[in-house]
């Protein structure tokens, strides 16, 4: 085992999992914008229901369109964030990538090595690729979403256009905030299979260093038949 690449691989993870960590705060902005970006699409929509009515129109169109406005402010920055994101995940993808190399050239064996650090190390490159493998698609899907939503959000004095830009912003907003939720569950997995695969390590590591101590057999000794042999 070659310790030099063994540590480089190391340190490749931690990197790995440092660009994971700025993924997933940038993941809890984007739910945040995306459950505002709900709520004013609410508002939106009430406006115009309302705007359908004589009475006030014109009141309720303006704020029908301030609304619109609102939101496309907010898909402007889910699309910056998701910007983010894709940005972190690449990273994460090339940490992992050399850490991989490192990994390979650290054994003679790739297959069949025993070491623990090595086969830890080994099982946390597996969940943070499957992690990055999952996650690029959603995050460019929330990407896309957040610029179609801006995109339909935009003013206009036509009370028909007005529903039909509402209802395409409300669809592309609630898809993005469905990938979000679903490249959250694939983070919260990947922790908690990361956690247990590193409590192994811990357990077998300290095993391998703390071996069972050898237990000598006691001698017997030849008890008279009237002595019990036991002290209460």
């Amino acid at each position: 085992m070659k310790e030099r690449e063994l540590q480089a691989a190391a340190d490749a993870v931690f990197d790995a999992e440092r660009a994971l960590r700025l993924a997933a705060d940038a993941l809890e902005e984007l739910g945040d914008l995306a459950t505002s970006s709900l709520r004013v699409l609410d508002e939106a929509a009430t406006d115009a229901f309302n705007a359908h009515q004589e009475e006030r129109r014109d009141f309720y169109m303006e704020s029908a369109t301030d609304n619109l406005v609102r939101l496309r402010n907010r898909s402007g920055q889910m699309n910056v964030l998701g910007e983010d994101l894709t940005h972190h995940l690449t990273a994460a993808g090339s940490a992992i990538e050399r850490a991989g190399y490192e990994l390979f050239h650290s054994s003679e064996n790739w297959e069949e090595s025993n070491d623990i650090e090595f086969q830890a190390l080994r099982t946390q490159l597996d969940v943070l690729s499957e992690v990055v493998r999952l996650s690029r698609p959603l995050a460019e899907q929330i990407r896309r979403h957040a610029q179609q939503a801006a995109e339909s959000a935009t003013a206009t004095d036509a009370l028909a256009l007005l529903d039909e830009r509402v209802h395409h912003a409300d669809q592309q907003v609630t898809r993005a905030d469905e990938d979000v939720s679903m490249m959250r569950s694939v983070l919260e997995s990947a922790q908690s299979r990361a956690l247990t695969s590193a409590a192994l390590a811990g357990s077998l590591s300290y095993a391998a260093s703390h071996p069972e101590p050898t237990i000598s057999q006691p001698h017997h000794t030849h008890v008279k038949p009237s002595d019990p042999g036991i002290a209460i």
